[in-house]
């Protein structure tokens, strides 16, 4: 099993030229340590998960990083025009030299979508579908003549027949370009089932064991739809997960400053409604701080306290290729997150591949 990262948290009162460096940082550590991917949202009115432009953090890592894969989750399509972001998205292909993966999203904040002028979620699952139709075919275009019109974008691709190469000069690095993602955190997505039905990788943000496995009967369904067969290695699943070297390390890291306030101050207060059906009985919303999300929620723990979690998960839901672990803004005091990441890369990684192997081949 591959572990990586996914950025999405990054306090407000950090400056962002910090911030990036940070994020930077880490996705350095994240290479040396033997982590295999890094993905970074996209979000433009959330003054907790601020960056706008995730193209910016994978082009700065293509000059400072040499192996581990690089992920725009999501780029949300709505928001952009299609044929412009096609384009940049062969770019960075190249500049990656084939590390790039992407993911395409509707977006899932009203704010942002009022700073657009689109309405959810109805017209931005519509504009998701159209937009990702249209670049898929621009970065199948061998150099064609390509016209299409929707209902919200089109496009007019000249035909690349001329010395001069005034036409559609730009191939992918990766043939037919890179592999998209699509993420979903409903129980049932629809997302997931039209990601299964064209052989997309599907992204979960887990909350609970039953999300997971509901997930994938969902991407299985859509899969079997158009006659493929989905394989658990493609399936990414984004965690809260905290390891130090022992377990009460673990716990105050997960439980300190920075994670407490992006917990407390953000996640918490807008995602409640749906963290509180997740909670394990007895347990009440007005109940939930850094302390319970740490103990009933998130994986936390030594090395081995979070192989057997992790283990005890990817054999309750069936199996998965990718964990994807939270980044947090911990630049002000880096040495136990450091320590995190590399026992995460050293550590967890390779002892989770054993023993999930080893499930595997019982089955």
């Amino acid at each position: 099993m591959d572990i990586g990262l996914f950025y999405a948290h990054q306090l407000p009162s950090t400056p962002p030229s910090v911030g990036f460096e940070w994020d930077l940082q880490t996705a350095r550590w994240a290479e040396e340590y033997g982590l295999a991917e890094a993905w970074f949202s996209e979000h433009f009115t959330e003054g907790y998960e601020r960056w706008n432009s995730p193209e910016l953090h994978i082009a700065a890592l293509s000059r400072e990083t040499s192996r581990i894969k690089l992920g725009t989750a999501a780029n949300l399509l709505p928001y952009h025009n299609p044929v412009a972001l096609a384009y940049r998205l062969m770019a960075l292909d190249h500049i990656t030299k084939g590390r790039l993966m992407v993911g395409f999203g509707a977006g899932a904040y009203p704010t942002d979508a009022q700073l657009f002028g689109t309405s959810m979620p109805e017209q931005n699952h519509e504009m998701l579908e159209e937009a990702q139709d249209l670049i898929r075919r621009i970065w199948a275009n061998k150099g064609e003549s390509l016209k299409i019109q929707g209902k919200h974008f089109g496009v007019d691709v000249p035909p690349n027949d001329n010395p001069l190469l005034l036409g559609n000069h730009w191939r992918p690095y990766q043939e037919n370009g890179p592999r998209v993602a699509m993420a979903a955190f409903s129980p049932r997505s629809s997302t997931l089932f039209r990601a299964g039905a064209r052989g997309d990788i599907p992204l979960t943000i887990a909350m609970t064991d039953e999300f997971l496995a509901g997930h994938w009967e969902v991407y299985a369904e859509g899969a079997a739809s158009t006659g493929r067969t989905p394989d658990r290695r493609d399936w990414r699943v984004v965690r809260d997960v905290i390891v130090a070297d022992t377990d009460e390390e673990a716990f105050a890291l997960a439980c300190s400053t920075p994670l407490r306030r992006t917990q407390e101050e953000w996640v918490l207060p807008y995602n409640m409604d749906n963290i509180a059906k997740m909670l394990p009985e007895g347990v009440s919303p007005e109940d939930l701080n850094i302390e319970a999300l740490a103990y009933f929620q998130w994986i936390v723990g030594s090395v081995d306290t979070v192989v057997d979690r992790l283990a005890a998960e990817y054999e309750q839901c069936g199996g998965f290729g990718s964990l994807l672990v939270y980044n947090y803004d911990c630049h002000e005091e880096p040495e136990a997150f450091r320590r995190h990441l590399e026992l995460l890369g050293t550590e967890v990684a390779p002892r989770l591949t054993e023993r999930v192997g080893k499930l595997t081949s019982g089955h």
